[in-house]
């Protein structure tokens, strides 16, 4: 591509902002033993036993307390136990967090939301001090609706989140992440230049909240929009505008472009991550080439980002 002027500031720096922080390393509450005085003193069993939430349970909470009964030789003394928690068809990780045992049972309580719009299962794991490990089952559960609004189009509404890395900002000169929002819209005026779209850079991501939701239906149900050549994209799912994020696809090419549409498209199935419904996307860069590089607009350039299967 040719030189153009000089890139406008980036309104992002070189770290996520701490509000987009990943969910596996948000710092948790661990409320080690549970009603140390009313547990019941008989013997521990062999493995842990989950307590709460019952498996089937659909729970009226973001951030419910995880509840196990210790095994037998891994109650306190050393002993730690490491919680998961996955979408229960596809072990797509959601949260996972290893604190120490309480007297006779163990719990734990995520301080950001879980991730609603899917059957979600959890499972714990002890270890003593010398590494011996003891496995519980897993249960399943639910967490409340997707709050998922009408919207007048499935475009995406509004940004949510910002990054890529600054080596390739100060390359880039498609910076805005709001170009990524509507409906496609990117030309090429003049040979080598461009309006709207953003690029990521090397690696880098915008959030998009959708306002409506996507629902797995049959067939894909999210469209990506993206420019100048095939990159492939990652796309990410969530319920909230912070995470935690699960994976639907990982760098998909985008080589297909509809009639009359500058972009090339790239679709996503929401049944690859386990998902029944979602709001939020955050869609990465796929091509992960290294900033500075060749161009002004390094990285997959994302021009729009449609929801093919709405909830009505």
């Amino acid at each position: 591509m040719s030189p153009l002027p000089t890139p406008r500031v980036p309104r992002s720096s070189d770290r996520p902002r701490a509000g987009l922080r990943s969910f596996a390393l948000a710092v948790l509450v661990a409320l080690g033993g549970c009603g140390e005085d009313d547990v019941d003193t008989g013997p521990l069993p062999s493995r842990p036993e989950l307590v709460a939430p019952a498996s089937g349970a659909t729970l009226d909470t973001d951030t419910p307390v995880f509840v196990v009964t210790n095994a037998r030789g891994f109650d306190s003394g050393g002993a730690s136990y490491a919680f998961r928690v996955v979408v229960a068809s596809t072990s797509r990780d959601v949260a996972s967090v290893t604190v120490s045992a309480g007297r006779r049972q163990t719990a734990v309580r995520f301080p950001d939301p879980l991730l609603r719009g899917a059957t979600l299962a959890w499972s714990v794991v002890a270890r003593d001090a010398a590494g011996t490990e003891a496995v519980s089952d897993s249960a399943t559960f639910r967490l409340p609706p997707v709050d998922c609004r009408r919207a007048s189009d499935p475009y995406a509404k509004s940004v949510a989140g910002f990054w890529v890395p600054a080596v390739c900002l100060a390359q880039n000169v498609y910076n805005e992440p709001e170009d990524a929002l509507g409906p496609p819209d990117a030309t090429e005026p003049l040979p080598g230049q461009y309006t709207g779209f953003v690029s990521l850079g090397d690696g880098g991501w915008v959030d998009v909240d959708m306002e409506a939701c996507a629902v797995d239906d049959d067939g894909d149900d999210v469209r990506v929009f993206q420019s100048v050549s095939g990159e492939p994209v990652t796309l990410l799912a969530s319920s909230s505008p912070t995470g935690p994020w699960v994976v639907v696809e990982s760098r998909k090419p985008c080589g297909i472009r509809n009639p009359g549409t500058y972009s090339r498209r790239c679709d996503f199935d929401l049944a690859e991550a386990g998902i029944d419904e979602a709001r939020y996307f955050r869609v990465q860069d796929g091509e992960l080439f290294p900033c500075p590089g060749g161009t002004v607009s390094e990285g997959a350039d994302i021009d729009a980002v449609q929801i093919l299967s709405v909830k009505p």
